[in-house]
């Protein structure tokens, strides 16, 4: 067999058109040229690929079952290329990026996009998990690159950066006690059970701790869900306390004499990468602390 790429992208466009002048037009060829590329594919593979017994040609089954292989060995070549581009250029050609689960989405799709405008070509994976997911993530290799809340436990492996912060407020659920409490303090708050994140490593939650009734959780969303459903008040990341499932179920509160401190975000990497071109790019573009924009925002459909 002696088919050729051009051959192939001649069938998958012919097929999509379902028209061999339609797809002259769109490939800018002259029909003949067309029809001429898929008869020589026709005769390279002893396969007839349209049925052309009618007014339009139309796919015989042989060539409905290997449009779809067509299709796929051309989505290869594309990256093939896009890589290749790549490489000469030194551009990245992958990245993979671990994602805080409670970071906002607007600052997070508004990075995405970002990277799709500056990295066309760019294969990106979105890994999203706790700040020790993160750190597993990044030390394994598995990840090239963090976005995370605080610092994820000391290794030297690792290097950090602040490159923004998201506001935090205290919530409950809408039936719970203190809602209707007056004058909220710390021991007003001390009296009730108290949701916090597991500590990343000892110790590390104990300027966090207020009440001596406790349940930890992972996941920042299932703090928010467990808060909802009344089972105790936490202090939440602003976009999280006003996700669009948590309307009307959780309510913000004030403590009189208690002022909680945003949540840092931090970009990590592996010590040794400073040089590297996608790296720097990151920096300068978290640099203007998009974190910190519109994190109450609810992500639009």
């Amino acid at each position: 067999m002696k088919w050729t790429l051009d051959q192939l992208a001649t069938f998958v466009a012919a097929a999509e058109a379902a028209s061999f002048s339609a797809a002259a037009r769109k490939l800018g060829r002259a029909q003949s040229a067309v029809s001429t590329a898929i008869a020589m594919l026709e005769a390279s593979l002893d396969t007839e690929l349209f049925d052309r017994s009618g007014r339009t040609p139309s796919l015989t089954e042989a060539g409905r079952a290997l449009l779809d292989e067509a299709r796929e060995l051309m989505r290869q070549c594309r990256h093939f290329d896009n890589r290749a581009l790549a490489l000469a250029t030194k551009l990245p050609g992958q990245l993979t990026l671990a994602l805080d689960e409670g970071l906002p989405y607007p600052a997070e799709l508004a990075l995405v996009q970002a990277l799709d405008q500056a990295f066309p070509h760019l294969e990106l994976t979105l890994f999203h998990g706790s700040a020790a997911n993160i750190a597993e993530w990044l030390l394994a290799g598995k990840a090239d690159v963090g976005l995370a809340f605080r610092r994820l436990p000391p290794d030297a492996a690792l290097v950090s950066q602040p490159v923004g912060a998201v506001p935090r407020v205290l919530v409950v659920g809408s039936e719970h006690a203190l809602v209707h409490e007056p004058g909220i303090c710390r021991q007003t708050l001390a009296r009730h059970r108290q949701l916090l994140v597991t500590p990343r490593f000892a110790h590390d939650d104990a300027d966090e701790r207020i009440s001596p009734q406790l349940w930890r959780a992972d996941s920042l969303y299932v703090i928010a869900e467990q808060a909802a459903m009344g089972l105790g008040w936490a202090v939440l990341p602003l976009n999280i306390a006003r996700y669009p499932t948590q309307n009307g179920r959780l309510v913000e509160i004030h403590a009189q004499d208690l002022v909680f401190a945003a949540l840092e975000v931090h970009l990590y990497w592996r010590a040794g990468q400073e040089e590297a071109s996608m790296l720097q790019w990151l920096r300068r573009y978290l640099a203007n602390a998009v974190f910190a924009r519109d994190v109450g925002r609810p992500p639009t459909a």
